[in-house]
């Protein structure tokens, strides 16, 4: 299961490495929803409520119904959706909540068997919402790389709000 920081860094670097000149404040400012997901651990079954394909699809279809908006939009359907993928391939999401209750997941390894093969395997489908995940009510997770992951990504932001400050 990815922790928080890595729901920030990876979606932040690919909206970094793909934005236009002008988007990168809303990348920043935007950076809280990719893990307000995990919110849904305080109010109901963890990966449920906010853990959903519906959230995003709505973003996206916000973005294309007001395109003044359509950057904002984007960029917070993209957090989401990043936050979604990666908690699939850490166990699963209720990915069509509320209206069916099995967890969505992938299974992707690559290993070395006996006869020292590379053997790459691939799983997904669809398990049930045990009890497990429902009552993990406030729980989030964490590890001890947490905190440089943090370390890093704050100095990454920092690195690239000087970097355009200046180029201003």
């Amino acid at each position: 299961m990815p922790n928080w920081a890595i729901h920030l860094i990876v979606p932040l670097l690919a909206l970094l490495i793909v934005r236009k000149k002008e988007d990168w404040k809303y990348i920043l400012l935007l950076l809280p929803l990719a893990v307000v997901s995990d919110l849904d651990s305080f109010v109901t079954q963890h990966r449920a409520l906010l853990h959903n394909i519906f959230i995003p699809v709505i973003l996206l279809i916000l973005a294309w119904r007001l395109q003044e908006y359509k950057t904002i939009f984007v960029i917070s359907a993209i957090y989401f959706a990043s936050h979604i993928v990666m908690d699939m391939f850490g166990g699963g999401v209720v990915l069509f909540y509320p209206f069916y209750d099995g967890m969505a997941f992938v299974d992707a390894s690559l290993r070395i068997n006996d006869m020292k093969d590379l053997v790459w395997t691939f799983d997904y489908g669809f398990n049930e919402y045990d009890a497990g995940w429902k009552t993990a009510l406030g729980y989030i997770t964490d590890s001890p790389g947490t905190g440089a992951m943090l370390f890093v990504l704050f100095a990454g932001i920092w690195a690239a709000y000087t970097r355009l400050r200046e180029n201003k």
